[in-house]
């Protein structure tokens, strides 16, 4: 198998070479914020999105900008790492953004380092899956509202016990809460419902995660005439619910069949990513 290769502040490295010390910030404090991006038949899906979120981020935390994160650099630099780790278009790009070592809780320093990772995937557009998701709440350890939540950040223990808690369930994903009870996300993913034919998701002050796909999507709805309301979303919204999915940008859609006694149908979702699909021209080829 051929070695895969990373870019480390600008630098192709082997993927399996040491780059951190045990000072490193991002390691001892979770200092550091991320962007997960869909790289689809040679596009990168969304990018000003992500790289839009992605200075508010560093804005929030202090970091101080990179000159190498700017649009032209990351394009080249991602469109790079799928050349020499022969993704052929497709794949799953990480890219790290971390403030420098030094201090203890108090950082030395606000400027940063960064790390773009990438992934083979074999899908060349989005595909519903075939097998609704059953979904399970993770009850133990709730998520503060806060502006932090909405961070993509390398602080990721409460998705850490839920996944650890879906596991033991068996099922396709688990749903987190936020601190006042209320559903935030998935583990890895936003989620929307939908009940007579209005679509409901928890609002930013909710703790989610501010998701691109996410926001695309509501942006999307709305553009069609859809009602699509932002909102605390209590256990019993669920039950009502007509349809359930969860949204990221690696799989797009997911829906969700199952929650306790509970069956949903998938006619919204399904029409729903053939519209990505078609609306960001992602095409089979």
């Amino acid at each position: 198998m051929p070695n895969s290769f990373i870019n480390f502040n600008g630098n192709i490295i082997d993927a399996n070479q040491p780059i951190f010390t045990g000072a490193n910030r991002a390691f001892r404090y979770g200092d550091a914020v991320f962007e997960t991006i869909r790289l689809m038949n040679g596009e990168i899906l969304f990018f000003e999105r992500h790289l839009a979120r992605l200075t508010r981020s560093m804005e929030l935390l202090g970091m101080n900008m990179n000159d190498d994160l700017t649009f032209h650099n990351l394009y080249l630099s991602i469109r790079h790492l799928d050349q020499i780790n022969h993704l052929k278009g497709n794949g799953r790009i990480r890219l790290e953004v971390y403030r420098n070592d030094g201090g203890l809780y108090t950082p030395h320093s606000n400027n940063v380092s960064y790390l773009i990772e990438a992934a083979a995937l074999h899908h060349k557009q989005y595909q519903l899956n075939e097998t609704g998701l059953k979904i399970e709440l993770y009850t133990e350890i709730k998520k503060p509202v806060s502006r932090l939540s909405n961070l993509k950040s390398s602080n990721a223990l409460y998705y850490v016990m839920a996944g650890l808690h879906k596991n033991k369930a068996n099922s396709g994903d688990c749903l987190v809460l936020n601190t006042d009870g209320r559903i935030a996300e998935a583990i890895s993913s936003n989620i929307f419902l939908v009940k007579d034919q209005k679509v409901y998701t928890p609002s930013l002050d909710e703790a989610c995660v501010s998701g691109v796909m996410r926001e695309t999507l509501i942006q999307h709805l709305k553009m069609q005439g859809k009602e699509v309301i932002e909102k605390g979303i209590e256990v019993d919204d669920l039950i009502a619910a007509d349809e359930i999915f969860l949204t990221d940008v690696i799989h797009g859609l997911r829906w969700v069949s199952a929650f306790r006694n509970k069956r949903y149908f998938n006619n919204f979702s399904n029409r729903l990513i053939k519209e990505i699909n078609e609306l960001y021209q992602i095409k089979k080829v």
